[in-house]
């Protein structure tokens, strides 16, 4: 089985209700002005995007043409609203969690989907994780690589933790709003430079928080193939060995953490690819294209292929490591 481990669905539908009792300006597709198809969400313009973001059967054509069979359906990252009220975060969440689950039950032969949680609300999130797997059968989460400006180390996050583990169930982790993004308003570096920042802050906050020394059966997955941290390994284990700042909440070297890490495959170059298998283990990498974004992926299956791997290690990465992962049957 082919399988996409990172792709974003808008369903603008689900917005419907929430936007009546709420009486919020509603998140929505709209063409400009060169009939080009963009997100306008609080205010702010993303794009452009393309019919299969929100259209299923045009998803499961392109699905289709590239030989992927099955789709790990995720919110798109501007949709988290973790900087609204409790409430209306919580709403918005079941909200989008409901339509997931309603296209996975159109398609089940296509699609499972992750949830999304109101991390502003960690008793509203835990609550609804246990809705979104236990009552949707949802098979993960997807969470934002900070809270409104907090690392993934922040103790108000354990609780929540504890409660994916509890459900055994992975954690997909996606930037956002990244660190420093004043810096970065041309060339579009905020997501060329910003995304693969924010997502190394993630990865380096969790391991030397202490996270995965804690929370030790916690599955976490990092899009864009792990941002910088896989190529900067070595610059983390010398500072651990000479610096005491990195000690302070883990016993081990960050090799032994990084190790327990899985990866998208989404590098857009084949060198860094294969340095990212041989140096993270074939059993940590899983297929990913951040379908159907611009900045994706557009053929992962032949991206992988052309990697000439051993035929058991292409078969993990295509597949049965997501199938392993998400307990996908």
């Amino acid at each position: 089985m082919i399988v996409d481990v990172h792709t974003h669905i808008f369903l603008k539908e689900s917005f419907k209700e929430v936007r009546k009792r709420y009486r919020i300006p509603p998140p929505k597709l709209f063409l400009d002005s060169t009939g080009k198809l963009h997100l306008l969400i609080n205010g702010k313009v993303y794009g452009p995007v393309t019919e299969q973001l929100y259209d299923a059967k045009k998803r499961i054509e392109v699905m289709d043409k590239e030989k992927v069979d099955l789709q790990v359906l995720s919110v798109v990252p501007f949709t988290f609203f973790y900087d609204v009220d409790s409430e209306l975060g919580l709403a918005l969440a079941r909200a989008q969690n409901d339509a997931i689950s309603e296209v996975v039950g159109k398609f089940r032969e296509r699609f499972v989907g992750l949830a999304t949680v109101p991390l502003q609300d960690i008793d509203g999130a835990i609550e609804e994780l246990d809705r979104a797997v236990n009552d949707l059968g949802l098979k993960g989460v997807e969470i934002g690589s900070n809270v409104n400006g907090k690392n993934l180390d922040s103790f108000e996050l354990w609780s929540f933790y504890e409660k994916v583990q509890e459900l055994d169930i992975p954690i997909l982790v996606h930037p956002i709003n990244p660190a420093g993004a004043e810096r970065m308003q041309k060339y579009y570096l905020s997501n060329l430079v910003g995304f693969p920042f924010e997502t190394s802050l993630a990865i380096a906050s969790i391991i030397f928080g202490g996270i995965l020394e804690r929370f030790q059966k916690l599955k976490l997955c990092f899009v864009h193939a792990g941002g910088f941290i896989p190529y900067q390994r070595g610059r983390l284990e010398h500072g651990y060995k000479v610096r005491a700042e990195p000690k302070v909440n883990i016993p081990k070297s960050p090799s032994e953490y990084l190790k327990l890490i899985y990866f998208d495959t989404l590098t857009h170059y084949k060198l860094a690819l294969n340095y990212l298998i041989t140096t993270m283990g074939s059993d940590r990498v899983l297929m990913g294209s951040d379908f159907p974004y611009d900045m994706g992926d557009p053929s992962p299956l032949s991206t992988i292929q052309s990697l000439e791997l051993p035929a058991e290690v292409e078969e993990k990465i295509l597949g049965r490591n997501t199938v392993n992962l998400f307990k996908i049957h």
